[in-house]
């Protein structure tokens, strides 16, 4: 009776390890966030848990913070700010898309308190990616 009892546990525990094994990889991911670029939205250090299967169902869309892989076992954090056609450039402390400042509400405050910081160099997309618009 007793040796029974334990079976069931054992049974118990090792479901429950293969439930978690199978979630943890199939569906949820543990990610660190090392670096400051995703400020004020997330600090360096900063711990979360990712979901594998929401762009299976659907696209990201605009602002959408991300993880993605970069290279061979590095995932990088980022803000999806430009969508296929977009055309993506900042000037002055402002983000334009497709020639249309948009406002950045995540960033307001800093920028009050910090008004002749940039947080990000002024760029058109064009020149940092070796894409070009054919004419």
């Amino acid at each position: 009776m007793v040796e029974s009892g334990v079976r069931e546990w054992v049974k118990t525990v090792m479901l429950a390890v293969i439930f978690a094994l199978a979630a943890r990889y199939f569906l949820f991911a543990p990610i660190l966030v090392d670096g400051q670029s995703m400020l004020p939205a997330l600090n360096h250090e900063d711990r979360m848990l990712v979901n594998k299967i929401g762009y299976f169902i659907s696209e990201p869309d605009r602002f959408d913070i991300i993880v993605f892989e970069a290279e061979e076992d590095i995932n990088y954090i980022k803000r999806v700010i430009g969508l296929p056609g977009d055309e993506i450039s900042y000037r002055d402390n402002v983000l334009y898309i497709n020639n249309e400042a948009v406002e950045e509400d995540f960033l307001t405050e800093y920028k009050q308190n910090l008004p002749l910081v940039p947080f990000t160099a002024d760029f058109e997309m064009e020149e940092l990616t070796s894409y070009k618009k054919s004419a």
